[in-house]
């Protein structure tokens, strides 16, 4: 729990309530502080007190800085949009957003409270394929990459699904047919399904990871979390999936979300292709689709790519992402994925493995598949989620895809009716 004098640096003057309310319930209030006003980054060189470093990135008063400057504090590798032109975003006739009001427990509260109390730093929102609104927040701007986190998981599993549509990797095989060295590990004998459904079943270590925490062992392994200075660990993402042990059968019980799992995934994903996950997501997305600028990819200690959480990426071109998933997978005149990729997506997961997880309370009704998000709502809504709450919102039948980056440092996602409420509340306001 945060202490209440870090909780006083986060409050701006008209979220004070917000916070204290969140303090009260013992749930980190989402960041609204914006770095350059309080002095973090700022000077040549900053103040010691105001240094954003490996030791401090994660804490309150940094976080927000650090998601918007990875590459600043990380090793990265570029995400390249190569060289054709970008496609358009037409603007189409405007939403009033700060109008809507959406429900937040048990009151109605206007949009512009909803932006600050889950620490929105760039909300964008298409419609019928054009940009309706488009807000950035504190230092954010249109050109910022900001961190995507765990939406990654969702170019992996979009990926995989494509190899599988293309014949090129059996949904049924192990992992280890494709990676040998996993044969050793108890990653190896997980189906591809079993990895893009989250139903492999293993430990780190002592570590076997549950929703609603930051999985400390596995970020220690990547190196982008403070290690003990005793620390014995495995040093990067392949030495952290060789180390996996057996716990239950795969693909039995609750879904279980975990890291090295996508980790896994994206070591078939390159050794299928020859490519790296970054380079096979600006081949097979980034450049065809029409991205508007290089992406960022994070980095392990040992500079390998890191496929459950590394892509950074400005607010338009994930919308540019999402609505191309929504248009199943055609940009223009261009079929850019298989439509057969997205209708197998589509298809959502096992409800009753879902709803058996920590994850079932936090979306009810609910499921995974492919490595994406299902509501199973009367929208048909899915999305990709990253840590500190990053969205990607599609909504089908109302036509409208959500970028939603955020500073919110709630693990548990308590605030996600929140978030959902004001997805729908706007998709509705979009389609009356």
């Amino acid at each position: 729990m945060l202490e209440l004098r870090q909780l006083a640096l986060l409050c701006g003057l008209q979220a004070c309530a917000a916070v204290h309310a969140a303090a009260a319930a013992g749930i980190p209030a989402a960041i609204t502080e914006v770095p350059s006003q309080v002095g973090v980054m700022v000077g040549f060189p900053p103040a010691p007190e105001n240094q954003v470093t490996l030791r401090n990135y994660a804490t309150p008063r940094f976080m927000r800085w650090t998601l918007a400057h990875m590459s600043s504090v990380f090793n990265t590798e570029r995400v390249s949009r190569g060289s054709g032109m970008p496609t358009a975003l037409p603007q189409g006739q405007p939403l009033d957003v700060d109008a809507i009001e959406v429900g937040w427990q048990g009151r109605q509260i206007p949009m512009t409270e909803a932006y600050r109390i889950l620490g929105a730093d760039a909300l964008l929102v298409m419609h019928r394929g054009q940009v309706v609104f488009e807000r950035y927040f504190g230092d954010m701007t249109p050109a910022t990459l900001h961190a995507a986190n765990s939406c990654t998981k969702s170019f992996v599993g979009t990926l995989a699904q494509t190899l599988i549509t293309e014949g090129r990797l059996d949904p049924d095989a192990p992992a280890s047919r494709y990676v040998p060295e996993l044969a050793s590990s108890a990653l190896g004998s997980a189906r591809i399904r079993d990895l893009l459904d989250m139903r492999a079943n293993f430990r780190i270590g002592d570590d076997v990871h549950r929703a609603g925490s930051l999985q400390v062992a596995a970020l220690q392994a990547y190196g982008v979390y403070p290690r003990p200075a005793n620390y014995a660990g495995p040093d990067g993402a392949i030495a952290m999936m060789l180390a996996a042990k057996p716990t239950t059968p795969h693909g039995v019980g609750p879904m279980r979300y975990d890291n090295a799992t996508a980790e896994a995934l994206g070591w078939v994903l390159s050794r299928v292709t020859g490519l790296s996950v970054p380079d096979l997501i600006s081949q097979r997305f980034w450049a065809p689709m029409g991205a508007e600028r290089d992406g960022d990819f994070l980095l392990d200690s040992r500079k390998m790519p890191i496929a459950a959480f590394g892509l950074q990426s400005d607010a338009r071109d994930l919308a540019r992402f999402g609505e191309m998933i929504r248009n199943h997978g055609r940009v223009g005149d261009k079929q850019v994925i298989p439509a057969a990729v997205i209708d197998e997506i589509r298809r959502g997961g096992d409800r009753a493995a879902f709803a058996a997880s920590p994850d079932g309370a936090v979306l009810p009704g609910g499921s995974y598949h492919d490595m994406w998000w299902f509501n199973h709502d009367d929208l048909d809504s899915f999305q990709c989620q990253g840590q500190f709450a990053q969205r990607v919102w599609i909504a089908p039948k109302a036509q409208t895809v959500i970028v939603l980056l955020s500073s919110d440092p709630d693990a548990s996602r308590s605030r996600e009716p929140l978030r959902l409420g004001a997805f729908r509340a706007i998709a509705r306001a979009l389609n009356r």
